[in-house]
């Protein structure tokens, strides 16, 4: 391997190189002065994967061993690039956690797909079906967890979910609202309004995909002690949510969470 040597680089690369370092720092700087604890516990939120990994591994070994590295990898660059104030890619990123989420519960019972999948297959494409599960989110509702949660709660998940990916959608495909530079500026600025727009959007993901693993693995979950259980439905956060999965899954969980 060569070695890096900055003052042998090509002009153009020297420059881009040289700017970057520069306004990263400086990203990185404003971003963790102001919310250094606030992106502590974003990072420390997603360490519930690492308990999904072991919850899944002996139903789901193949597939959750595959899945869930990919799944906290987006969340964590999520936070990487919004340090950055790169909030574009910070979006880009929790879209494709949200759908990788939706993906692990719906290849859980699909393994034959799943292999297509792995290979390159858009078999799913040839029905005009935008997503392996088919068309919108109707192969989730159509589970029996999903139905109780929706009757125990009056809450609508996958009503929800679609408008929310609508909102990160914006960021791939490049709404004037996501646009990276600004007038008069090129290179990409720590920005509070932004900021706090990507921590809302992180934290719905985090909610989203842990509601859709709890139901979507219900039997497992539910075999799973207490404190294993609190420690997930901890991070949904959203009270409404966490009291309908206690009761449409009849949790025995005590107290608060």
């Amino acid at each position: 391997m060569r070695k890096f040597n900055e003052n042998k680089l090509p002009t153009l690369a020297k420059i881009m190189y040289n700017s970057q370092q520069k306004w990263v720092q400086e990203n990185w700087k404003a971003t963790l002065a102001a919310h250094a604890n606030g992106i502590n516990a974003l990072l420390d939120s997603i360490g519930v994967f690492d308990v999904w990994k072991k919850v899944l591994s002996n139903k789901y070994g193949k597939i959750s061993k595959e899945l869930i590295p990919e799944i906290f990898m987006d969340s964590y660059m999520s936070a990487h690039f919004a340090c950055m104030g790169l909030y574009k890619q910070a979006n880009v990123c929790l879209r494709s956690q949200l759908e990788t989420s939706l993906r692990l519960v719906y290849f859980s019972t699909h393994p034959v797909e799943y292999k297509w999948w792995c290979e390159g297959s858009t078999w799913y494409l040839g029905s005009k079906f935008k997503d392996v599960w088919g068309p919108s989110y109707q192969y989730f509702e159509m589970l029996e967890e999903v139905k109780c949660f929706h009757k125990s709660c009056n809450l609508g998940l996958f009503k929800s979910i679609p408008d929310f990916y609508k909102t990160l959608s914006q960021y791939v495909h490049g709404s004037a609202q996501s646009f990276l530079t600004k007038p008069n500026r090129i290179s990409p600025k720590y920005n509070i309004g932004e900021y706090k727009k990507w921590e809302t959007n992180f934290k719905d993901v985090q909610k989203y995909s842990n509601t859709i693993f709890v139901l979507g693995f219900a039997e497992v979950f539910r075999a799973e002690d207490v404190p294993v259980q609190r420690a997930i439905l901890k991070i949904i956060k959203d009270k409404g949510y966490k009291n309908g999965l206690r009761k449409s899954l009849k949790l025995r969980i005590s107290g608060r969470i």
